[in-house]
């Protein structure tokens, strides 16, 4: 009877455990991609969270575009490193980070060389939407940092030279038939050519930096904007004998690439 008794408990408490539910593992949600899951966490309390986040958006490149808006937010974060993270995704995400152009306009201001430097870069991968950003190039081609020089002589080649890609469009539409759409044309032309005229202008000056690499990067961008700086032409000519022989090769290149562009 006793032996019946304990069989009989042992099967209730068997029973008993088996009705307990297992912990359960929240599953992930399903409306939530990876590209959101970072940038929840660019929203992070801690640093080493948000500089992460930053890390890995950029790693994914023009992929995490959505998320382009709270990265430029960082731009203004408290910490160094999160805006030098921050500043170097938005550099691989090429045309893809059109949205954060004034944010990284103002991080071209920023005490930080890394996060200037990365800006400029970024701002070099937009191309021609990157045009409201060439006054703050332009003063920033004086920074006291060399590579920062570099990198925004460079941005103004590579934007000057995309929104100049409009020009033959825009000089056979001139000669079109509508009255409106020659005006338009004109109006647009003489925007692209005034722009063109201060960044070249500028780019030239700057030919005198003291860096050989700065210059380098200066003549290069200058070859890149290719017809549109011929009035360069005679201070690159002096570069054909800089005490640089790659400054020398970088002139020659230059001046090749104008001349082409100008016939």
């Amino acid at each position: 009877m006793a032996g019946r008794a304990l069989l009989l408990l042992s099967v209730c408490l068997a029973l008993g455990a088996c009705s307990h539910k297992a912990p359960q593992v929240k599953p992930p949600d399903p409306s939530k991609t990876r590209v959101d899951e970072l940038a929840d966490k660019l929203r992070s309390t801690k640093v080493t969270v948000r500089a992460r986040a930053a890390y890995d958006l950029g790693e994914m490149g023009p992929e995490a575009k959505s998320a382009v808006l709270e990265i430029a937010n960082l731009l203004s974060d408290s910490s160094d490193t999160v805006r030098g993270y921050a500043a170097d995704a938005l550099s691989k995400m090429g045309p893809a980070a059109v949205n954060a152009v004034p944010s990284l306009a103002s991080a071209l201001g920023d005490i930080n060389p890394i996060v200037r430097g990365f800006s400029a870069k970024a701002l070099a991968g937009i191309g021609a939407e990157a045009k409201d950003a060439l006054p703050e190039l332009i003063k920033t081609l004086r920074d006291p940092h060399p590579t920062v020089r570099g990198y925004c002589a460079t941005a103004l080649g590579e934007i000057t030279m995309a929104f100049r890609t409009k020009v033959p469009a825009l000089q056979r539409a001139m000669h079109g038939t509508d009255p409106k759409a020659r005006i338009k044309a004109a109006q647009e032309l003489g925007d692209i050519e005034a722009q063109t005229k201060v960044v070249v202008s500028e780019l030239a000056q700057a030919l005198k930096d003291p860096k050989a690499k700065v210059r380098c990067c200066v003549i290069t961008a200058l070859g890149n904007i290719g017809g549109g700086a011929r009035s360069a032409v005679p201070a690159l000519t002096k570069y054909l004998k800089d005490p640089d022989k790659w400054v020398q090769r970088y002139a020659a290149d230059a001046i090749m690439k104008i001349d082409r562009s100008a016939q």
